[in-house]
């Protein structure tokens, strides 16, 4: 390749027109501009991927090789909407997946994996807009083969519930927590949780958990074989539900990625019946990976202006990534909390995404924060708690079972009264 590319290049091409012009800059630094000649092969089924290609000018012919015979799938013309290929190289560590070769000579902009991996860590919100609009190409391109990974059979026993939040604080990780816990030893089905922050996941250490394997285990070569391989790693709670932490150290966190989340699910899905996932707070591929595969997405926020911006345009961004509606609860934590908006103004800002709180989790910050100081769950505490109740009604809801009386406490007042009542 050669020839670095102008703003002005990269502003023309549909799949940036909507980056500002700062992101562009940023951007402009590391794709290339390169000609390739008629009939030259970009690529063929089965190489490495390492980049992925925009075509500016030309038109290029897909093929794969099927019972032996060479079938061309599709072609792409620079005018069409989609005028890129390649693009599993960037979202997936997988072999190519069919043959590109220029019919015509072919004016192309080049983004390595290598460049686009490193804009990933050092701007994610950049790499997420690519991300973004890659995926919903996937979703949509029909003539484009699965992969080998894409056709594995995913049992569907287990329901995978995901707790997300743009924003760092919510206490999506306690809240995950106790719901693992609350399902397991209540409703006595078997649980999985994984703590998928893979930096800075603590979840291990909150709850005391001896843990000598990590997910970071499993990603060497041949580590998941089967079921038992990813069994080996995991660490049992009292509660019943089993543990698969994040790595110990944060700069192992760069050895895990989608494809490993997606195999760790495909073994262990027939497993349990219940996979909880606490993510990190950004929109990267692994997090993304693992919103596609949820069933639920628990979306929590507290009750602040910046948790309720930063949720308006995560919900825009899950928009675009086609989620339905009905996947996505929103859960307000903290609820009731001195700095706490009111309810009102909260469920008018909400309203605008059309959509609407599902979960309302009140404010015990001295109650929760000793739970934790002391490795505990708040089903381990024997006082009186609101959040108790509001978890144990959070669980019975995405459930849809009832339960046990000993599960949940009574609260004081009329809010107890009414929780009571709605348990009896």
């Amino acid at each position: 390749m050669s020839d670095t590319i102008t703003i002005d290049m990269l502003k023309n091409v549909s799949l940036f027109n909507k980056l500002e012009d700062s992101d562009i800059e940023k951007l402009a630094q590391i794709v290339q501009k390169g000609t390739i000649p008629a009939n030259e092969e970009f690529f063929k089924e089965g190489d490495e991927g390492d980049a992925f290609y925009i075509l500016t000018n030309g038109e290029v012919e897909v093929s794969k090789i099927i019972d032996g015979k060479k079938v061309v799938l599709n072609t792409i013309k620079s005018t069409d909407e989609n005028n890129f290929f390649g693009e599993m190289a960037l979202v997936e560590e997988l072999p190519r997946n069919a043959t590109i070769v220029s019919k015509t000579e072919c004016e192309i902009l080049e983004l390595e994996k290598k460049n686009f991996d490193m804009l990933l860590r050092l701007n994610s919100f950049v790499a997420l807009r690519i991300m973004t609009a890659l995926t919903k190409r996937l979703r949509a391109d029909k003539t484009v083969p699965k992969t080998e990974s894409k056709q594995e059979s995913v049992p569907t026993n287990a329901k995978i519930i995901t707790f997300f939040s743009p924003k760092g604080g919510a206490g999506k990780t306690s809240i995950a927590t106790n719901v693992a816990y609350g399902i397991a030893k209540y409703l006595n089905k078997k649980v999985l949780l994984m703590d998928l922050d893979l930096q800075f996941g603590g979840i291990a250490f909150m709850l005391e958990l001896k843990v000598k394997k990590t997910i970071v285990d499993l990603t060497e070569a041949g580590a998941m074989r089967s079921f038992d391989d990813i069994k080996n790693c995991l660490v049992k709670h009292n509660s019943g539900f089993e543990l698969l932490s994040a790595p110990l150290k944060p700069e192992q966190s760069e050895n895990v990625d989608s494809n490993h989340l997606r195999k760790i699910i495909t073994l262990s899905k027939d497993q349990f019946d219940y996979i909880i996932i606490d993510t990190h707070s950004l929109l990267q591929d692994i997090s993304i990976n693992a919103l596609d595969l949820s069933d639920v997405i628990m979306l929590v926020m507290n009750p602040d202006m910046e948790h309720i911006i930063a949720v308006h345009n995560c919900l825009k961004v899950m928009d675009s990534l086609k989620y339905p509606k009905e996947k996505i609860h929103l859960v307000l934590n903290r609820f009731g909390s001195p700095f706490s908006l009111p309810k009102e103004q909260i469920d008018g800002a909400m309203q605008k995404d059309n959509v609407k709180i599902n979960y309302s989790i009140h404010d015990d910050g001295k109650v929760v924060s000793n739970l934790i100081n002391n490795s505990k769950t708040v089903f381990d505490d024997k006082e009186k708690s609101d959040y108790r109740n509001d978890i144990v009604s959070l669980i019975s809801d995405i459930t849809k079972e009832k339960l046990p009386p000993e599960a949940g406490q009574s609260s004081s007042g009329i809010f107890g009264a009414i929780v009571n009542w709605f348990n009896s």
